[in-house]
């Protein structure tokens, strides 16, 4: 038996555990799991639609890029449990953080199996833009990395969160995002909120 040496104890941030053990976090076999790690971008607008504050989604996928927009904002006030932090980072950054924070419990068990805490890591790229209540931010990532500080600033615009995205082939066998799931997820999605506007617009490449 080798003697443990506690120089090689490597401390991982989670948005590198997430890319070394991808399999931890999702089943790496799943069909389709490009366009299940792309539902998972919609998981705290569906949470704010029980409430009927968001009413209305629209994804865009092409080829391998996705855009999303949503007419509520992620809230920009800070985390009291991250000091220094916003609510909307904390989403982005904290592993389940999105999920254990639903206010309707059932949308977390239901849809937001991975959560943006997930999917961002999983992301060559992510780009959020986000307007809440009177405050406007601007967030980048690269490989779930913050690129930036996130400076809140004041905006005269209607409230919305926009996010681009495109998963990381490195770490995803299978990077094809695939309309016949994202179009059953919509649907599904439509059965349990009909009164939410939901609009899906495929430009890539169906295999």
């Amino acid at each position: 038996m080798s003697e443990f040496d506690p120089n090689r104890i490597e401390v991982l941030s989670a948005s590198e555990a997430v890319r070394r053990r991808p399999g931890m976090y999702m089943d790496p076999e799943l069909p389709g799991l490009a366009s299940v790690l792309a539902m998972q971008s919609l998981c705290h607008a569906v949470d704010e639609a029980m409430d009927g504050r968001c009413t209305s989604i629209r994804m865009q996928v092409d080829g391998e890029r996705v855009s999303v927009h949503y007419d509520c904002g992620m809230p920009l006030h800070v985390d009291h449990e991250y000091p220094g932090r916003t609510v909307a980072e904390t989403f982005l950054r904290i592993l389940g953080a999105c999920s254990s924070r639903k206010k309707h419990i059932e949308i977390g068990s239901q849809f937001c199996q991975i959560g943006l805490g997930v999917l961002n890591p999983m992301c060559a790229e992510m780009e959020v833009e986000i307007v809440d209540e009177g405050h406007w931010t601007r967030l980048r990532f690269e490989r779930g990395v913050q690129q930036w500080p996130c400076v809140v600033q004041p905006a005269d615009r209607p409230d919305g969160t926009w996010m681009e995205f495109s998963l990381d082939t490195s770490v995803i066998a299978d990077p094809v995002l695939r309309e016949e799931t994202l179009r059953a997820a919509f649907a599904d999605l439509q059965l349990h909120l009909p009164q939410l506007a939901l609009s899906l617009e495929f430009n890539g490449l169906t295999p």
